[in-house]
């Protein structure tokens, strides 16, 4: 056998395949799979017969693995199947891509591939693109060929469906569509029969296929009806209708009739599909894997995420109390679910780069909870947080102070809330920019007595009843936003009662009931240790305690003597039991202060470290995902064995998400981002550059964690 060696960095040589043997390759039904001819013919069709495979996989929405893997496999095959070369790097590897491909790198690990030339002109003299398509004569003969082609799917798919339905065993994963019927022309995924389905279909020679909702009659359905059984998960897709992996699909074709969805009855169907015609029974390879691809793309992503919601509506309806939570699969935001709910207080601390915001905000959506996001800092006082006195100017240019709610009092302040005018900010700017061109006359209700509507400098109304030397009443924002949200009527009733008539009845005023005693409202505190914190709460140092959510921690603030009668707290300020605050901090900064010890046993404390959170890395930068993982864990081993160092300074997976600005450029990433890092963490250590060279040799990997630089 011939011995062909190549420089590492080489992606070029002599062919070693003739046309005449690429004709008898090609036409060996036998030897090529549909993987094989699906992968040569995208790149055939390439001008100039070349491209990346990251080009391709964007253009076919596919993986760059999968057609790398193809296209490894095919060559791997073929070397096999001649038996009389083999070609290897000068470090011993062996390498394949060479026999079917020529190689330029592009950048970082990115390379453009050219058919070899022998290989196009046998495509070229077979016809092969158009000769290669596929004979469906009934819808079996589909189902045979995706279930052979879609691979590792069938895993993934029955690993997602085991978590996501809760099995305690793995479902059926050697095959995605289950076809046993023939006088049927569909199917559906294996065990789909209550939950939402991959569904397939071959009608009058086009194929249909997407996501089912299924209401008919199916067996085994326990105590529920099919509809019943459904509605969940038709009520989750319709939340994320307009959400990017829905107008993915959409852009590609996918298409549902949501009237029809939305009023699904007992035995209805609907389905979130696009159709594929046969020409003359014969389907082409491309939209063969248009077909593939999306079932293990995008629809695979629109899928689970619609199960997931399915799964937390399906947990509040069970809520039984306010303690209860929604089902979460992620045992890391699961854990951090149980320690909110039962301390109301959560501080998520732990190195930089961790996603501990990302985490507070994932958890907030999960419950379903209103929720804000305040980042703290030095200057960040009890006048932002709580209440406090600000400057204003009045009609006539004078400057005076007036009591303002601060974010946190605001905040509470809706969690209190038993009706909410949705729309409210929006209807009365549109009020007020009507009424600042014309003004408006009314009578009163009882007495009838006319009056004037006009406009503050404020964006106030200013009531003027209509007769000589009248004096004006004001009709605050807030008077009217009081009355349609709580019923209650602060000021002039008189004035105030046309206005509101007016505008419920000349604007699309949204009123809708959120009083819901399980709604939970989520503050996060980003840098929660960046301020001083007794400086921001003040009062508030009792009642955020726990055990005194609700009225029984009512305090009396220091502005209580200005507040006025309709305020919600004018007999003291506390924090409703719906309520919850999550705090985030790296523990390492040294700018700041630390909790006092009274503050921290008001808080849960959860570390999230490093390790725990590589799955968002997940679809951001597959290309590098494996040595990212070595590089990261090679770098915390390395850090937590300097002296003075641990866990707590471990760099978060967050900073290698920026490999994807760099092409996989782990040498900018260090240089960039890492290294200006490790150099604060090792700020006043006398061997400060031998350390950060230590560390550096093993983000290399270049070096063990027992080499002397490291041993502190």
């Amino acid at each position: 056998m011939e011995q062909m060696v190549v420089k590492s960095d080489d992606y070029n040589s002599e062919s070693q395949v003739t046309k005449e043997e690429w004709l008898k390759i090609l036409s060996d039904n036998n030897f090529m799979t549909n993987n094989y001819k699906y992968a040569l013919s995208i790149f055939y069709l390439e001008p100039g017969h070349k491209a990346t495979c990251k080009y391709l996989a964007e253009k076919y929405h596919t993986s760059p693995f999968s057609l790398s893997g193809f296209i490894t496999g095919f060559s791997r095959t073929v070397q096999e199947y001649l038996d009389r070369f083999e070609i290897t790097t000068e470090d011993g590897d062996k390498t394949y891509w060479l026999v079917t491909m020529l190689g330029n790198k592009v950048s970082g690990k990115l390379f453009e591939w050219t058919m070899r030339e022998e290989l196009v002109e046998a495509m070229t003299e077979l016809n092969y693109v158009n000769s290669t398509s596929l004979y469906i004569d009934n819808l079996g003969t589909l189902i045979k060929h995706i279930n052979k082609d879609i691979g590792k799917f069938k895993k993934d798919f029955a690993e997602a469906r085991k978590t996501l339905a809760n099995m305690k065993i793995m479902p059926n994963s050697q095959t995605l569509f289950k076809y046993d019927d023939l006088s049927r022309d569909w199917a559906i995924n294996v065990g789909g029969g209550t939950e939402i389905q991959y569904h397939i279909n071959l009608r009058d020679n086009i194929i249909g296929y997407g996501l089912g909702f299924n209401a008919q009659y199916v067996p085994f359905s326990n105590d529920k009806t099919s509809l019943e059984l459904v509605k969940p998960f038709v009520d989750s897709f319709l939340s994320i209708q307009n959400s990017s992996t829905v107008e993915v699909l959409r852009n590609r074709g996918f298409k549902i009739n949501l009237q029809s969805l939305k009023s699904m009855s007992e035995g209805g169907y609907n389905l979130f599909g696009r159709a594929v015609p046969l020409i003359d029974s014969k389907l082409s390879l491309i939209d063969y894997y248009s077909i593939i691809n999306d079932l293990k793309g995008n629809m695979f992503e629109l899928y689970k995420q619609i199960f997931e919601l399915a799964n937390e509506l399906n947990m509040n309806d069970q809520l039984s109390n306010e303690n209860s939570q929604p089902l979460i699969t992620n045992s890391l935001i699961r854990e951090i679910s149980e320690l909110l709910l039962a301390n109301k207080n959560l501080v998520l601390t732990g190195a930089p780069g961790t996603g501990k915001t990302y985490l507070a905000k994932t958890l907030a959506e999960l419950w379903g909870a209103e929720h804000e996001l305040i980042q703290f800092h030095p200057s960040y006082d009890y006048t932002d947080f709580v209440e406090g006195l600000r400057p204003i100017q009045n009609e006539n240019g004078e400057v005076g102070f007036e009591l303002r709610d601060g974010v946190f009092k605001s905040f509470c302040k809706k969690a209190l809330k038993p009706i909410e005018a949705s729309n409210f900010d929006e209807v009365y700017e549109k009020f007020i920019d009507d009424l600042s061109e014309n003004s408006l006359e009314f009578v009163t209700p009882v007495q009838k007595r006319p009056f004037k509507v006009e406009v503050t400098n404020h964006r106030n109304c200013k009531a003027t009843p209509m007769y000589e030397n009248a004096s004006s009443m004001s009709v605050t924002r807030n008077n009217i936003q009081a009355y349609f949200e709580t019923g209650k009527v602060n000021g002039w009733k008189p004035y105030l009662l046309p206005i509101c008539d007016y505008i419920e009845n000349n604007y699309e005023l949204k009123l809708a009931t959120t009083l819901d005693r399980d709604k939970k409202f989520i503050i996060i505190l980003d840098e929660i240790n960046r301020a001083e914190i007794s400086k921001v709460l003040g009062e508030l140092f009792f009642s955020i305690d726990p055990g005194y959510r609700g009225e029984s921690g009512r305090v009396i603030t220091q502005y209580a003597n200005l507040q006025t009668e309709e305020d919600v707290f004018k007999e003291g300020f506390y924090i409703p039991d719906n309520v919850y605050i999550i705090g985030t901090m790296n523990d390492i900064d040294r700018s700041v202060e630390s909790f006092d010890f009274a503050m921290r046993r008001r808080f849960a404390w959860k570390e999230i470290k490093s390790a725990d959170r590589l799955s968002m890395w997940e679809g951001e930068i597959d290309d590098w995902v494996e040595e990212a993982k070595q590089r990261l864990t090679n770098l915390n081993k390395a850090i937590e064995s300097v002296q003075g160092l641990n866990s707590a300074y471990h760099v978060g997976p967050s900073y290698f998400l920026k490999l994807a600005n760099y092409d996989g450029d782990f040498d900018k990433l260090w240089t960039y981002h890492l290294e200006s890092l490790i150099f604060e963490y090792l700020r006043g250590y006398p061997d400060a550059e031998q350390q950060i060279q230590g560390l550096k040799d093993a983000y290399n990997l270049k070096l063990g964690f027992d080499d002397d630089r490291n041993d502190g």
